[in-house]
């Protein structure tokens, strides 16, 4: 159930235009959450508006997320529970490299793939 929602939601992440969606499988290393997907926000402003839209796409999903970091909007968290959803600004991922932290390709959740009409 969860990949789907994983798949689901960057699906509809892409679809807001965030860029350089990363999705990462922690069941098996941590207790606290078993996913996380990180996004890259065009501006601080974009970021805050977005934050918006996919706290009320959730909702309707019987999801109410958590918010975290919505000033300034260099990097907002929305925590679903199981799931982390971080949204930075380039400037922000570049300085922190959470795929370094969150690690290697093994751990990475494969996107969906598009079809072709």
């Amino acid at each position: 159930m969860e990949n789907v929602l994983i798949k689901e939601t960057i699906s509809f992440l892409e679809s807001k235009k965030l860029k350089n969606i990363t999705a990462f499988d922690l069941v098996d290393k941590s207790d606290i959450v078993k996913y996380i997907i990180i996004a890259t926000s065009p501006s601080e402003k974009f970021s805050k508006q977005i934050c918006t839209e996919i706290e009320e796409y959730f909702k309707l999903k019987n999801i109410v997320p958590t918010i975290d970091g919505e000033f300034p909007g260099s990097w907002i968290i929305l925590d679903l529970g199981e799931i982390l959803i971080e949204i930075l600004t380039e400037e922000t991922r570049n300085y922190y490299n959470l795929e370094k932290l969150w690690g290697d390709l093994k751990n990475r959740v494969e996107p969906i793939k598009k079809k072709k009409n």
